[in-house]
């Protein structure tokens, strides 16, 4: 049987009614922080181990290698991870949601916990890689200096040499620029979920 309705009408009525927004409960949105805490702990849980393995590993080398260049970037690669600790857990240890907040103080003590691990990771450079650097060049160079010491007769071969130092500065740095490119990415997540939190809070 047709409509006794002229499809126009129809289509008016349709664009008239109300539209329901996604909804979410403070409840819901707790369980979400509370997700989002545990994932932060376990990051940090493995660069503290990370961290101590490395501590580890160049705080033995020290009494390994006869070069005092070597050892001195040792020593500065111990410090740049300590400096990594410190600022990790500083500016991005979990922090636990409040109980009996309600609904938009909850949005909006995520949001913080969002953006505050967000800008964490897009300033990954000067706080995760850099302090590696003068410990990673200084440790090169000390290697290269033993090496020399060791066969007088490299110096017949110094582009060898020169290869050796290259692949040393080389190899970190593009697992630099991969870090950082993944930390950027995940940043660029957290930003599309404070996106989703601010469009919630809006139609809340």
């Amino acid at each position: 049987m047709p409509s006794e309705i002229p499809n126009n009408d129809l289509q008016k009525i349709w664009q008239k009614q109300p539209t329901e927004g996604f909804k979410m409960s403070a409840a819901e949105l707790r369980l979400k922080a509370q997700k989002f805490e545990k994932r932060i702990l376990w990051r940090n849980l493995r660069e503290y181990v990370a961290s101590a393995i490395v501590i580890a590993a160049f705080g033995s080398y020290i009494s390994v290698f006869p070069s005092t260049l070597t050892r001195t970037g040792c020593v500065l690669i111990i410090a740049g991870t300590l400096f990594v600790v410190y600022t990790l857990h500083k500016r991005g240890a979990a922090r636990t949601m409040p109980a009996g907040l309600e609904f938009r103080s909850c949005v909006e003590f995520h949001r913080q916990e969002l953006q505050r691990q967000r800008d964490l990771l897009r300033g990954v450079w000067s706080w995760y890689l850099l302090p590696f650097v003068p410990g990673i060049i200084v440790f090169s160079l000390g290697r290269l200096r033993e090496q020399a010491m060791k066969e007088p007769n490299a110096s017949t071969h110094p582009g060898e040499m020169v290869t050796n130092f290259a692949l040393g500065i080389v190899v970190p740095a593009l697992l630099f620029v991969g870090v950082w490119w993944l930390n950027q990415w995940a940043a660029s997540k957290l930003q599309r979920r404070i996106d989703d939190l601010d469009a919630l809070e809006k139609e809340s």
